[in-house]
């Protein structure tokens, strides 16, 4: 194979070639002007960095084509580069103007003014081989690919996906480049940092208790030593082999574990972190230890249930609390919830079937689990998260209760088959059309979709007639839904959305104040969970800004005689109490769009898009809040087949047969 040396000496650039270039010169393809280079003796050329430069426009980014004979380019795709010794370069600076000898991403030789080469064209591959942890240091051992050039050094930069915040660790040298074959080198790099120490500086206020949501993606730049070469970053690529237990200390009783995967589309090298006590990481080693071993026979069957990790107020408690009353030999039922949950009051009499999240006695419930009834992801009935617990939840039997009635946004990424294949096993609806839904929308089989209702409405339903709803009628709850693209914003970005823009407007506004006033009206303003971080930034005289942990949604829906709410389930929950619901979507349609495009037509109500539109609307509702006969249809048809409360009679016969 011809080898082929450049270099630059006394800014004058050598092409040295064992293969024939003759008449070789530079060619600028928009003015189609040439310069030759020098013949210095057989195979030796040159050209004077003065020379490219004239041929050049150097008022802007511009390249030059270096080609021989019947126009051909130099092309390195069949032959070997010679490595430029740690004194060559091939780049300069003439007048101010940088000017480079480089290899393109097509392998060919050029010229090229006022921009480096991109680091593309240099950069092949990567493999992570091992992660060792040693006390506070993670050390990832790579191996990285390039063409042409040996690395220099590596900088290496891991990302808070949420926050988009970085830290970044610079010099990282390779302890050998091995040419494996004409132009390519492995250069072997190992990178060491301390992850709990760059955390406390990103995230210094981070949520220690609960189920962590957070993500970080890891990232290099390379340098060579004989070329300068445009910043860019490259995502590590993820080894199964490298998913393995990784913890190191956080604070005194804290270890902080790092839970690597591959990215679902590109399988690029992420991990997830989880805050595990001491003692509940003794206790999963033990499990994980001794899991070869026979397992305890039960007499009954274990369920687990699970919220929000700190939540217990949905069909979870509900079911739960049934379960408990019931006393049936055939199940044990286990509640998991975190110490500090607002809602550990509505616990009390049960506290010898709660386990405390993410302790010992969660690692042994969960370990033993046969049945989890989960309201939302099926991931926060884990202990924490890592590939161990994972392959356990798959052996379990998981039933999805849900937490609203699926109707509007588009959850496909969340509770679909295809997206999440393991996030249960048996999913429950309130309708015949919410099933064909989950079977057409979500991917699930037909058998394994049950209609049975949802077990809060059997409370919800509770005590509910006509005249309670008329009564309730000057009590107006504003409760909308998330954003799922706002949810990591500072306080500062969340003022400025149009999100948070319109509902201050109006419960700041005059006109509905004056309505208010007029009509002895109460308005209370309730949040979701996920944005009641965002509550304090709300703020009016007339209008009651509602917490969380106050009282459960349920109870708040049913102190209430009218809803305004945009696209939340919240809004089918009080429709079955025959009550009206404002659909006021000032924004148009959540950014994952609708379920399906029927999905306006089954809404309870009238969709508002504007405030004066909507303050009209209430008016009138005030009034007669009862749900006009053309929703309530929609109601019976569409959302809830059944006008019972036998809902958790139906979910536990489903258990048993499970």
């Amino acid at each position: 194979m011809d080898q082929i040396e450049i270099y630059l000496e006394k800014n004058i650039f050598h092409i040295i070639s064992q293969k024939d270039l003759q008449n070789l010169r530079i060619w600028n393809k928009k003015t189609h002007e040439e310069t030759s280079f020098t013949l210095v003796s057989e195979g030796h050329y040159q050209i004077s960095a003065e020379k490219v430069i004239a041929l050049l426009d150097t008022t802007k980014n511009d390249r030059a084509y270096i080609i021989f004979g019947d126009h051909q380019e130099v092309n390195l795709a069949h032959s070997q580069l010679k490595q430029l010794r740690n004194d060559q370069v091939t780049q300069t600076t003439i007048g101010g103007i940088p000017l480079s000898l480089y290899v393109s991403l097509d392998d060919t030789l050029r010229f090229m003014c006022n921009l480096l080469p991109s680091a593309r064209a240099y950069y092949l591959k990567n493999n992570v081989h091992t992660i060792n942890v040693n006390n506070d240091t993670v050390s990832l051992n790579l191996d990285i690919y390039t063409r042409f050039f040996p690395l220099k050094a590596l900088d290496f930069k891991v990302t808070h996906r949420q926050l988009e915040k970085s830290f970044t660790l610079t010099d990282f040298i390779p302890s050998s480049s091995d040419q494996v074959d004409n132009n390519t080198f492995i250069n072997h790099i190992q990178i060491s940092y301390q992850p709990a120490k760059q955390l406390q500086k990103i995230a210094p206020n981070i949520n220690l208790n609960g189920y962590n949501w957070q993500f970080f993606d890891l990232r290099f730049q390379l340098h060579f030593a004989t070329m300068e070469v445009r910043p860019r970053s490259f995502r590590v690529d993820y080894n199964a082999n490298c998913a393995k237990d990784c913890v190191v200390p956080y604070t005194n009783n804290l270890l902080l574990y790092l839970d690597w995967y591959g990215t679902q589309k590109y399988n690029k090298l992420s991990h997830r972190i989880a805050f595990v006590p001491k003692d509940t990481y003794q206790t999963y080693l033990e499990f994980k230890k001794n899991d070869h071993k026979e397992k305890p026979v039960f007499h009954s069957r274990t369920v687990l249930i699970s919220e929000y990790p700190q939540k217990a107020q949905d069909n979870g408690f509900v079911l739960f609390s049934y379960l408990m009353h019931k006393k049936s030999s055939e199940f044990d039922p286990y509640f998991v919830v975190t110490k500090d949950s607002p809602d550990l009051a509505n616990l009390k009499k049960y506290m010898d079937h709660v386990v405390f999240y993410n302790t010992p006695e969660h690692v042994k419930i969960f370990m033993q689990t046969d049945i989890l009834c989960h309201t939302h992801s099926s991931d926060y009935a884990m202990p924490f998260r890592n590939n161990y617990f994972i392959e356990k939840k798959k052996t379990i039997h998981k039933v999805f209760l849900q937490h609203g009635i699926t109707a509007v946004r588009n959850i496909d990424h969340l509770y679909g088959k295809d997206a999440q294949p393991d996030f249960t096993n048996k999913f429950i609806v309130s309708s015949e059309r919410e099933k064909q839904l989950v079977i057409d929308k979500l991917g699930y089989d037909a058998k394994d979709v049950a209609i049975t209702g949802f077990a809060r409405f059997d409370l919800l339903l509770k005590h509910n007639n006509r005249l309670t709803s008329f009564l309730k009628r000057k009590r107006v709850l504003l409760m909308p839904t998330w954003r799922e693209e706002l949810v990591n914003l500072s306080d500062d970005e969340f003022v400025k959305t149009d999100y948070f823009k319109e509902l201050n407007s109006l419960i700041t506004s005059k006109r509905l104040l004056t309505i208010k006033q007029s009509q002895h009206l109460t308005i209370d303003f309730y949040l979701h969970t996920n944005f009641q971080k965002f509550a304090h930034l709300f703020h009016s005289n007339e209008v009651n800004i509602l917490h969380e942990g106050q009282q459960t949604v349920q109870n708040i829906l049913k102190s209430h005689g009218i809803l305004i709410t945009d696209f939340s389930s919240v809004g089918l929950d009080f429709a079955l109490l025959n009550r009206a619901v404002l659909y006021y979507q000032f924004d148009g349609l959540p950014a994952n769009g609708a379920l399906s495009d029927q999905s306006e037509k089954i809404l309870p109500g009238p969709i508002i898009t504007t405030e004066e539109e909507l303050i009209s609307e209430l008016q009138v509702k005030v009034k007669n809040n009862r749900l006009d006969d053309k929703y309530a249809k929609n109601v019976s048809q569409n959302l809830y087949k059944f006008q019972d409360r036998h809902a958790r009679d139906r979910i536990f016969e489903l258990l048993r047969k499970l």
